[in-house]
């Protein structure tokens, strides 16, 4: 038994006794500046519009069973000014509204809202006045003020709004919109008049560049979709602004026409901007069951001499996988936004059980924005492939084909064209939006391939993924891939193009490269779907992953396809979202059973699986 001394019981005893009066005090004086408790609300007069839209106007609120919602008077003045607004802007010119308190038995209050809505006023005249260089049609088509409809007053601010938008798109800087409503109180109706003080078209002068450190101006200059001497056009300086955010040089970037004290109809355009650091280095990691650790680092310099050139060298190192590559981009290239990508790189990989390969060679590529959202990259590659440690049974049914060049080594080169279609709002953590790929490679000894492979192969795959937000339900994203391969000669396809499935990018259930083991197939078909619902600090996941592989298109069926099930945890962090997924498969009927422990795989990685 421990006994303390008594002052230090007084001392206690004194801090408990403050520490409840205070919260005593703390809510005997909060409920000591509220007023009663409202018991109930009740709406009259109104025809036009609704209870529940007026209820939802008001900040004062009736108390339930465990919220005892106390009367203010400030407030309820409030709830009356937004409501008699609402009607006014709602076209209900003469609308009052009063409230009133009646004290109930139970000593709560009741609100009663009174409702005199008065006459909804139309529209029945729209005037345009003073329009010179904008048609008059073309005004009134912008408008959402229409005749014969309810006049809103918030509509004709929007009005003047979509009017001015207009004169900006016809370089009217100067131009001032005003607008008069004139009431007929006998007729209940509305004019319209929208006054136009145009001035005249300004044209582009010379263009002022702020901001630039390390930037060269001709980087800045290049991204502008408007030159000097065209007229100004929003759509322009918006497109131009969004050009030079998407050079990754920029933090910041803003456009504006400098103002002229003189009545000349030139102006000169300044662009403001703040750059980004230009140095960037990344990491990554992860797990998986067969791959164990993996780790990738990424070392970028995004404004290489000034000019917007991007150099960086990557790598990526697993027990499967080792992949090394550097490369440098020049984004501008014969004074068009085409971009050219030199590149040379270095890869070994394992499968287990199968073969070992590696590849060392360089490759160009250009590429092109067709549209905000489509890109489109045309590659040429040379590089030279070598395999080794075949297993006994793959290297028996190869030989059978009398292909010996496959089992060795080769010389590969070949094009290779890909589109990508993508609106996602968040390439890591993607919650809406779609993203398509289509990509098509060739290769043969007219390409640069070594003339002792008289392989020709053609390979295609695609994917296409979608994302549905669902409001009150988990999210629910989908994935569909398919994968294609044709030895255009002789008929066999290499061991390091041949197609598997397995792990955290295909079927989940399963490991790498598992589906397809140990041969792999020339045809590939996957989907990855998941229900993801977002909690305050967590994410939560459940997916079903299914897929096969066969030799041809058409050998492949429904017995061949191999589902994976499971769930995981979205961790938000720091360094982005943090994802681990656990998948497992059944056993099928005709093979080795296994035990649960060996049918389950757990994958640890940055990002959403897709």
């Amino acid at each position: 038994m421990i006994t303390l001394p008594s002052k230090t019981c007084e001392k206690i005893f004194l801090r408990l006794g403050l520490s409840v009066l205070l919260i005593f005090t703390f809510f005997r004086a909060a409920d000591a500046q509220t007023g009663p408790t409202v018991g109930s609300i009740v709406v009259e007069g109104n025809e036009q519009i609704g209870t529940d839209r007026i209820l939802g106007l008001m900040l004062t609120k009736s108390g339930g069973l465990f919220r005892k919602n106390k009367l203010n008077a400030a407030t309820l003045r409030g709830d009356r000014d937004a409501i008699e607004n609402f009607y006014i802007n709602s076209g209900f010119w003469q609308a009052r509204v009063r409230p009133f308190q009646e004290n109930r038995p139970d000593g709560k209050v009741a609100i009663r809202i009174v409702i005199v809505e008065g006459p909804r006023y139309t529209v029945s005249q729209i005037n345009i006045i003073g329009s010179k260089y904008i048609p008059e049609a073309r005004v009134k088509r912008a408008l959402l003020t229409r005749i014969g409809q309810p006049f809103f007053r918030l509509f004709v601010a929007a009005d003047r709004r979509a009017i001015q938008n207009l004169a900006d798109q016809n370089a009217l800087l100067d131009a001032r919109i005003d607008a008069e409503n004139v009431f007929d109180d006998i007729r209940h109706t509305v004019t319209v008049n929208f006054f136009i003080s145009e001035g005249e078209p300004i044209r582009v002068g010379e263009v002022q560049i702020r901001g630039l450190r390390k930037t060269r101006p001709e980087v800045v200059r290049r991204e502008l979709a408007i030159r000097p001497g065209q007229m100004y056009d929003n759509a322009r300086l918006v497109r131009s602004q969004t050009q030079l955010f998407q050079t990754g040089l920029f933090r910041s970037v803003r456009l504006e026409p400098l103002r002229s004290d003189t009545d000349s109809t030139t102006r000169d355009l300044l662009v403001s901007v703040i750059e980004l650091p230009s140095w960037e280095v990344s990491f990554g990691g992860g797990y998986a069951s067969l791959e164990l650790l993996r780790g990738s680092v990424d070392v970028t310099q995004k404004n290489w001499l000034g000019r917007g050139i991007t150099v960086g060298a990557n790598g990526q190192a697993s027990k499967l996988l080792w992949q090394v590559a550097a490369g440098i981009t020049q984004p501008y290239i014969l004074r068009t936004r085409n971009s050219a990508t030199l590149r040379g790189f270095f890869e070994r990989q394992v499968r287990v059980g199968s073969h070992k390969s590696r590849e060392i060679g360089t490759s160009i590529t250009l590429g092109r924005g067709l549209l905000r959202k489509f890109r489109s990259q045309t590659s040429y590659s040379i590089k030279q492939i070598s395999i080794n440690d075949v297993s006994d049974s793959l290297r028996q049914v190869l030989l059978a084909g009398s292909v010996a060049d496959s089992l060795t080594s080769r010389r590969e080169g070949g094009l290779t064209q890909v589109v990508i279609y993508d609106t996602r709002d968040d390439i890591l953590n993607t919650t809406t939006g779609f993203y398509s790929l289509v990509q098509a490679n060739l290769a043969s000894p007219l390409l640069g391939s070594s003339s002792a492979n008289r392989n020709s192969l053609f390979a295609i795959n695609g994917s296409v993924r979608k994302y549905l937000p669902i409001r009150g339900f988990p999210d629910f994203a989908t994935s569909i891939s398919l994968g294609y391969v044709r030895a255009l000669n002789n008929g066999l396809v290499p061991l390091d193009r041949r197609l598997f499935l397995g792990g955290d990018k295909s079927v989940r259930g399963f490991g790498i490269d598992q589906i397809g083991f140990p041969d792999g197939g020339a045809f590939a078909f996957s989907s990855q779907n998941e229900i993801r619902l977002q909690l305050k600090y967590v994410g939560l996941a459940g997916f079903v992953d299914l897929g096969g592989v066969s030799n041809t298109v058409a050998a492949l069926s429904f017995a061949d396809i191999r589902i994976g099930y499971g769930g995981g945890l979205r961790v938000m962090s720091p360094i982005g979202l943090i994802r681990g997924d656990i998948g497992y498969h059944r056993n099928r009927k005709g093979e080795v059973k296994t035990d649960l422990y060996d049918r389950t795989f757990f994958h640890l990685g940055l990002g959403q699986a897709f």
